[in-house]
């Protein structure tokens, strides 16, 4: 169309340019006024005027029209503007050079929570935030070196808020268009987030368990706490080098079952597993891992998290017990077996089912090659009275003689003498052990007197061709045994003092059930007492603190405590109370420890504190001591005081009498 329309234009003007140059032709050339030409000459002139007429009429008519078309064009086009500057939900803002706001959209006024006519033809700069020093004199959104940023603002009813803005400086001579967003609510987002982090790295940081994150499928680990360093005796250096590097910890026995169940947690995302790690310095640990899965939307396990806790002491608490329970009963079979001894050696006074009765007992507690009784016939004479093998030694027992001259060897001497038994584990050592005859082979030996009332009448005498094959142990039993066997030996009198014993074996029997009995319950309750304890402590909503007696040192508090106080905890561990200054009246705290310690514990006593600002606060106290660890401390409990309506009746019926 702008090509039809400059041909018009040319072809119009051309015929005027004709028409002009033809009527100065008859004006300047007398010669043509003569005969036709003048006529002829008019007439071509009158039709180029004519043709110019209408063409400059036609070109009119299209310009008349396409000016309507670019007029409903720019209409259209202010209409669309229009509604996008009204609707949009970011704010727009116009601006002239000196910063003052041309116009702006209802988003705009929403966002500086003003009227329209407070806004516009009024510097946009009293919105924003007051600033100091050089930023107080240029204009973040006219600054040409910044066209988008982010800049606090002021609210008409003062609040502020953050917006982040964009501005296209210029789009018209002396004309700037600034884009704002209130980003308040993602600043918050983002200082929360932050916040989270923090208490999540401090978490992280202090807490004694190791929380670890490995990938589920390459089991490398991606996140780590620096409690690792404490329980492995490795830097996160090493784990970073070497992402796997925490397998080289597991104990040789365990490496496959762990690496197994880790395979599996990777399909199933869980683990519970106990094992041992070889710390650097060769120290053995038990650790206790427990995982959960980290899937993703279509429910694959892509991450494995958890923790891991050292469990030695716990482990070897339960060996402990283990070892105990294991004592325990094998003094509970010991005692049944003196029991049951002790009854068949006082059901006859016949030697003879004495002496066999003693040593098929003895073999059944201190197994060995040879047990004898030899009985005492005079002063340094014995004679053997019983001897008997053990049933399964296949081991070649030299021959004993009948009697024995006492002294003639030195270790039965020692034996009759001292009245003590006597344990020689290896005979190789002892010089005149060949000549010892009866026992020449033997490379191990002991002997334990038959004593009843302060006189010996013999000696249980056991011996292997074994070295080191008694023990203390052997020894303690050898001995047991051989007071009632003295005491049946000696005469049927003593069978009474046999029922006695009998009866505190029987007693020791029950004892010793009990205590197994009360281990159990003991570790039991402490196990549950700990947890419910724990729980309840970090969970209230109300303070509760933790301080030793003596210094009023800080071991714990929970998250109530923190939120009352103004104190973080992190601020108060290892620290006194008397250096933070939270007793409003220092010496109030002795008063109150002096009736604690007197009467067990104080129970809402009104006393004052001092938070972290300063500001004192009115609380009722109660506190008693627990031990900690072997170390007595003080368990306190601050609350609120009831409404005054409810608390001051009390305190003046309290006080009238």
């Amino acid at each position: 169309m702008p090509t039809f329309r400059r041909r018009w234009t040319l072809a119009g003007s051309v015929a005027i340019a004709a028409a002009i140059v033809g009527l100065s032709v008859a004006a300047l050339v007398p010669r043509a006024s003569s005969g036709p030409w003048p006529s002829l000459l008019v007439t071509l002139v009158l039709l180029g005027l004519g043709l110019a007429i209408s063409l400059h009429v036609r070109f009119l008519l299209l310009v008349r029209r396409a000016h309507g078309e670019t007029a409903r064009v720019l209409e259209a086009g202010e209409r669309e503007f229009e509604s996008i500057f009204d609707s949009t939900l970011d704010a727009i803002v116009i601006l002239d050079d000196q910063g003052i706001c041309r116009e702006a959209n209802p988003a705009a006024l929403a966002l500086f929570g003003t009227q329209r006519q407070q806004l516009v033809g009024h510097p946009l700069r009293r919105f924003y935030l007051a600033a100091s020093g050089p930023e107080a004199t240029r204009d973040p959104l006219l600054d040409r070196n910044c066209a988008h940023g982010e800049i606090e603002l002021v609210r008409r009813n003062g609040e502020t808020l953050f917006a982040e803005y964009t501005v296209k400086t210029n789009y018209l001579p002396k004309r700037h268009v600034a884009v704002l967003r209130d980003i308040s609510s993602r600043r918050e987002a983002e200082r929360a987030l932050r916040e989270s982090d923090e208490r999540y790295r401090q978490m992280a940081d202090n807490i004694q368990e190791v929380y670890w994150m490995l990938d589920a499928g390459s089991k490398h680990i991606l996140s780590i706490n620096p409690a690792y360093e404490t329980l492995t005796g490795r830097s996160l250096e090493t784990l970073r080098a070497n992402p796997t590097a925490y397998q080289e910890l597991f104990h040789p026995e365990d490496r496959v079952r762990v690496l197994t169940r880790l395979e599996e947690a990777g399909e199933t995302g869980q683990i519970d597993e106990e094992f041992r790690i070889i710390r650097p310095d060769r120290a053995v640990r038990w650790v206790s891992v427990h995982g959960f899965p980290v899937r993703d939307a279509a429910g694959v396990v892509r991450r494995l998290v958890g923790t891991a806790q050292d469990i030695t002491a716990r482990k070897s608490a339960e060996e402990q017990m283990a070892r105990n329970l294991a004592l325990a009963e094998s003094a509970s079979a010991e005692a049944d077996a003196f029991r049951k001894t002790t009854l068949a050696l006082t059901q006859n006074l016949r030697m003879d089912y004495v002496l066999d009765t003693l040593l098929q007992s003895l073999l059944k507690l201190v197994p060995c090659d040879s047990a004898r009784v030899l009985l005492v016939e005079t002063d340094t004479h014995l004679f053997l009275a019983r001897e008997m093998r053990h049933p399964e030694s296949t081991r070649r027992v030299p021959k004993c003689p009948a009697t024995f001259d006492a002294s003639h060897s030195r270790f039965l001497m020692q034996v009759l003498a001292t009245k003590s038994p006597v344990l020689i584990p290896d005979t190789s050592t002892e010089l005149e052990w060949q000549s010892f005859k009866g026992y020449s082979q033997m490379r191990s030996w002991l002997c334990v007197p038959l004593v009843a009332s302060q006189r010996v009448l013999g000696l249980l005498s056991l011996a292997d061709a074994r070295p080191q094959a008694f023990a203390q142990d052997h020894l303690r039993l050898a001995k047991s045994l051989a007071i009632p066997a003295a005491v049946a030996i000696q005469n049927a009198r003593l069978y009474e003092r046999a029922e006695i014993y009998a009866a505190e074996l029987e007693q020791r029997l029950g004892d010793l059930e009990q205590t197994q009995n009360a281990l159990r319950e003991a570790e039991h309750g402490r196990a549950l007492s700990e947890e419910k304890f724990a729980k309840v402590f970090r969970s209230s909503p109300i303070a509760f603190s933790i301080t030793t007696v003596d210094e009023g040192r800080f071991l714990d508090v929970n998250e109530a405590f923190e939120y009352r106080y103004g104190y973080p905890r992190r601020e108060l561990l290892g620290r006194t109370v008397f250096d933070i200054g939270i007793w409003d009246d220092p010496s109030e705290r002795m008063r109150l420890l002096h009736e604690i310690r007197e009467h067990g514990h104080v129970r809402n006593r009104v006393t004052r504190f001092r938070k972290h600002s300063g500001e004192a606060i009115d609380t009722f106290y109660s506190a008693e001591i627990v031990a900690i660890e072997g170390c007595d401390c003080v368990l306190a409990v601050s609350e609120d005081l009831p409404e005054r309506a409810e608390f001051e009746p009390p305190l003046t019926r309290k006080a009238a009498p």
